[in-house]
This record gives C-alpha cells, structure tokens and sequence, in this order.
C-alpha cells in the first residue's frame, strides 16, 4: 500500500489527499509535523532529504517528493480515473491553470517562507499578512477571469462535468485562504466551484479538518 507522509495544514499535502482519494487509490497516512524534535525532523529527512511534505512512499526503491511529481505519477499510474481528461486543449488549460496554485502562488506562502520573512528579516505581521494575501489574490484573480470566460452553466467544476487537476490544486488555496479569513467576495465563479467539489466525498475526506493529526493544534 502506498504511504503518504501528511499533515492536515500542508497545502499541498491537502492537493496530493484529494488526487487519491478521486482516484480511489488506497494509502496508509503518515502524519509528519510541521515542527517537531531535531531528531524526527532529521529522521524524515531519510524519507525526503528536503524535509518537506509530501512524500509518496511507493516501495522500498521509491520515494517522490513534490506534489506535482506525485499527481503526475498518480496519473501515470492510474489512469483509469483521470485527472487529466478531455482534448489536447482541455487539458493544456487544465495544466495551466493548476500551475498557478503549484508554481506561481503556493511557494510564495509556503510556511517556511513566511518563517524566513519574520525570523530572518524581522518582517512584521502585519507586512507578512499583507504579502500572504497579495499573494493569494494575485493568483484568485487570473484563475477567476479563466473560469468565468466559461459559458455559464455548462459544468459545475472548473473545466468539465467532473473534477480535473484544476480543482485539485484549486480547492486546497481556497480551504488555506478560508482559514485565515481572507475575503473571497470578489472571486464568485472560484466560491462555486469550492462549493461543488466539497460536494463530493473524495473532497470531503481529504479537508485539513478531517485528518487525525487535525486535533493536535
């Protein structure tokens, strides 16, 4: 079985959660903290030498870090529930678009950024607060006017009828930004689409607040 070493607040952990759970992939959680002792820290730096989550266990000769090599895998692997669907066109748009959440937005707010801004240069919060949103509506922005350019009504997610790798890596923004209250009143197509995909049990189950290690905060 594969392993997924996780944690409930991890972005993109989060992303890696939902792209399973659509495929119907059965996997054991490992539920490694964001903090912690030296020693398990340097312990999961066996597993992922970078140190961060996630981290696909596949077998003893396979271990993939980076969320987007472990969507391509997954998809790779298991093909049967795509992620990636429809024409050559649809699914460039689909690429494009999850790359806006993987690329240009998430490690710009990856949680060791954040921590360099304010123990390294002494940034304060209210600056690091007001660089975290700029951030997350630089991104909201772009992925709202690709959405809305739709003809309206023709699927409830963001690309098709079901969900794709763009609401994957859509939906775990939208849950990040929801939990530190930024407001999404002017992203109105992005709100739909959040709300069709928690719709569906593969989203429901893999949300931060669902996860066992969700208590430990």
């Amino acid at each position: 079985m594969l392993k997924l070493f996780t944690h409930h607040r991890s972005v993109s952990a989060h992303r890696v959660r939902i792209a399973l759970n659509c495929k119907g992939v059965a996997y054991e959680s490992i539920f490694t903290g964001l903090d912690g002792a030296a020693a398990d820290r340097q312990s999961f730096r066996r597993i992922n030498p970078e140190g961060l989550i996630p981290a696909l266990w596949v077998d003893d000769d396979l271990v993939i870090s980076q969320s987007s090599a472990i969507l391509e895998y997954l998809e790779e692997r298991y093909p049967e529930r795509p992620l990636l669907h429809g024409d050559i066109g649809q699914r460039a748009r689909i690429r494009s678009f999850a790359q806006i959440a993987i690329a240009d937005t998430h490690p710009l707010n990856n949680l060791r950024v954040l921590r360099y801004l304010r123990d390294e240069m002494d940034v304060a919060y209210d600056h690091r607060r007001a660089w975290f949103e700029h951030w997350l509506h630089a991104a909201f922005g772009p992925m709202e006017s690709l959405l809305a350019d739709q003809p309206a009504g023709e699927h409830s997610f963001c690309f098709s009828a079901r969900p794709s790798l763009a609401d994957v890596c859509l939906v775990p923004q939208i849950s990040m930004a929801e939990r530190y209250g930024v407001r999404l009143d002017a992203y109105p197509t992005l709100r739909r689409v959040y709300r069709a995909c928690l719709s569906l049990a593969a989203f429901q189950a893999a949300a931060p607040d669902t996860q066992s290690d969700s208590h430990n905060d």
